[in-house]
This record gives structure tokens, C-alpha cells and sequence, in this order.
């Protein structure tokens, strides 16, 4: 790492991934690397007693996974929490009893109040001064918010009316897994799975209404509303839908935006100028999901004028897994790294 990084972390942390072979671990591990974290240290955990995942990477290297275990954690400064959000509640007070920061990406704190949730473009200062649990929000929650806190600061935001088409990764890698399997079967005139999503995902679109039918805990458009405005801090009126679409990965916002009268669409692309997080399409860009795949930041194209003057409709596009939430907890991470010293953690 370059001089000026070790100096603007003053330290290197000792760190480690819960449940370390899911894709939500994956995107840590791989912002850790992109980003030169100053890592001290680097454990990995799992919370399956599956022998095929006792094995992950991290930096080109091959990492043994191992059960956490609170009473031989040692020294730890930040953990990144990457499971389910069943896995996610067993590890939540852990932070508090040995003393270092985890960052939840699996939504299990999103409901305790006290827990702040932080979208590190919109809103660090809600990250706490020492040690506790800091709550990422999921990822649909963290490009909405993103895309619409400058407009609610720069332009007025009055209302936004969202429909986010969410891709199958949203699953993890067992919906990658079935999407897959089902696209083969059909080709193939077989029976297909369903165990995951429940219905036909491949060459179909699902309304989010009917998620409770698959597998696993899936965010409602009501807790996402709740998330966004949260992180925003609200002063507008929000409705979120969303539509599981057969694409593997890579969300994509289609959005009707009522702006404070008077606002025009330069003023709402130029709400999104020197924002890191956001570029603004130019003609000519590829602006669909299949065509952003690995890129990090969240683009936004094709805003239309909307169903009557300082509306607009906006679409925007985002591969997930190539920053979004991972790339979240990773800066939320370097935030508590260079505001605090050493804690020392467990010995």
C-alpha cells in the first residue's frame, strides 16, 4: 500500500467475513483488494457445517473457513456479516461483547432501531463513533437511496414512483444455480426446478408479491420504502415495486421523479455531478444490465419527461455485485478505520 493510504488509515485492521463463501462475501473480498483496505489480518468464518464450504479465497490465495467462535475471536477490528439474516441475528451482539465493529449486509439489524443503517454516499455521519453494529441496506435500498437523496437535496424531490427489476443474484448463488437450471430445462423440455423462486423465473417476470412462494427472506416493497427514506431522510412520498426479472445479475430502475416546481432535467442529471457512485449515460452508452455487467457504479440514462412539467422518468442501471452494497461496507469500513485508533479487540 502507498505511503498516503497508511497515512490516512494511521493503522491496519484486523478483520474478518462471516458465512465467507456467499456472494455478498464475495463482493467484500473483492472491494477489500480493489480498494487497498489496509488489512492487518484476514479471517474467515462459515456457518455450514458442509464440508464444500470449508474453502474460500481472498486475494488470489486459498483461505480455510473455519466456525466462528466468540470466546477465540482474538483481535478484531471489523467484521463484515455476509449470511443470511437468520445467520446474521446469531452474530449481532457479538460486536458489542468483544469490542469491534460488524457491518450487517444480511438485513438481520435493519429492524433494531438503535442500529444505525448507513449508505456511506448519503448519509456516514450516522456511523457510530466506537465499537457496535452498523447496518448496510439491501441493495435495491442502497442504489435507490443513492440515486435519490441528491435529487431530494438539489431539486425538491416531492415523489418518486419506483419499479426495480431484480435479478436472480438477489438469491444468492443457489437463484444464479436455479435460473440456470431452469433456462437448461426449458431448452431441453424438461421438468424444471422451483425450489428456490418457487414458479418459472427463466423467460419470465414474477411481480415481487408472489417472493413469499420461493425460498428464503425477501425484502417487501414496504421495508425498502422504509429503508430508502430512512437513509434519506425522507420529506417525500416513495412507492417501490418490484418485478424478479431471468437476468443472473444487475438491477435496473425505471423511476417517475416529481421535482419542486420549476426543476428540469439539467437540473436533475446535474443533481448527480461529482457523485463517485454515479455516472450519467451519454448516447451511444450501453445502459441495460447484460451490458454493465462488472461495472461497479450505478448509471443513469434515458431520463423522459414525465406526466406533467418538473416530472421526469429515469432509468438506471447497476451491477450489484461488482460494487453497490460489498463496495457500502467496505467504505463504511474505511470510515470507522480513520476516525478511530486501535481498540485492540479480545486477546
Amino acid at each position: 500500500m502507498a505511503a498516503p493510504e497508511v497515512a490516512r488509515f494511521r493503522r491496519r485492521a484486523h478483520v474478518a467475513v462471516f458465512d465467507a463463501t456467499t456472494l455478498a462475501a464475495k463482493g467484500v473480498k473483492d472491494q477489500l483488494v480493489a480498494r487497498s483496505f489496509p488489512t492487518a489480518s484476514v479471517r474467515m468464518f462459515t456457518s455450514s457445517t458442509d464440508p464444500d464450504f470449508n474453502l474460500t479465497e481472498f486475494a488470489g490465495e486459498p483461505v480455510l473457513l473455519s466456525p466462528p467462535d466468540l470466546d477465540t475471536l482474538g483481535n478484531l477490528d471489523v467484521a463484515f456479516l455476509c449470511g443470511t439474516r437468520q445467520e446474521g441475528e446469531k452474530y449481532l451482539d457479538w460486536a458489542g461483547r468483544a469490542g469491534f465493529s460488524a457491518i450487517d449486509l444480511t438485513g438481520a439489524s435493519i429492524g433494531a432501531g438503535e442500529v444505525p443503517l448507513v449508505n456511506a454516499s448519503v448519509n456516514p455521519e450516522a456511523i457510530p463513533a466506537g465499537p457496535g453494529v452498523v447496518g448496510s441496506p439491501h441493495a435495491v435500498a442502497q442504489m435507490l437511496s443513492t440515486l435519490l437523496a441528491p435529487v431530494r437535496r438539489q431539486c425538491g424531490l416531492k415523489e418518486a414512483v419506483v419499479v426495480v427489476l431484480q435479478p436472480a443474484s438477489e438469491r444468492g448463488q443457489e437463484g444464479i444455480d436455479e435460473l440456470y437450471r431452469q433456462s437448461v430445462s426449458l431448452m431441453n423440455f424438461q421438468d424444471m426446478p422451483k425450489e428456490v423462486f418457487g414458479r418459472q423465473l427463466a423467460f419470465n417476470l414474477v411481480p415481487g408479491w408472489l417472493a413469499e412462494e420461493g425460498k428464503g427472506a425477501v425484502a417487501t416493497h414496504a421495508d425498502l420504502e422504509r429503508q430508502v427514506l430512512r437513509v434519506t431522510g425522507g420529506g417525500y412520498d416513495l412507492g417501490i415495486q418490484i418485478v424478479d426479472a431471468p437476468v443472473f445479475h444487475g438491477h435496473a430502475v425505471m423511476a417517475h421523479l416529481v421535482l419542486r416546481e420549476g426543476k428540469g432535467s439539467d437540473d436533475l442529471l446535474g443533481s448527480y455531478r461529482g457523485i463517485d457512485e454515479i455516472s450519467i449515460g451519454r448516447r451511444g452508452d450501453t445502459v441495460t444490465p447484460v451490458e454493465r455487467a462488472g461495472d461497479g457504479k450505478i448509471l443513469v440514462a434515458g431520463v423522459q419527461p414525465g406526466l406533467h412539467a418538473s416530472s421526469f422518468w429515469l432509468w438506471a442501471v447497476a451491477d450489484d455485485l461488482a460494487g453497490g452494497r460489498s463496495r457500502n461496507a467496505v467504505r463504511i469500513a474505511e470510515a470507522i478505520l480513520e476516525r478511530e485508533p486501535g481498540r485492540g479487540g479480545r486477546t
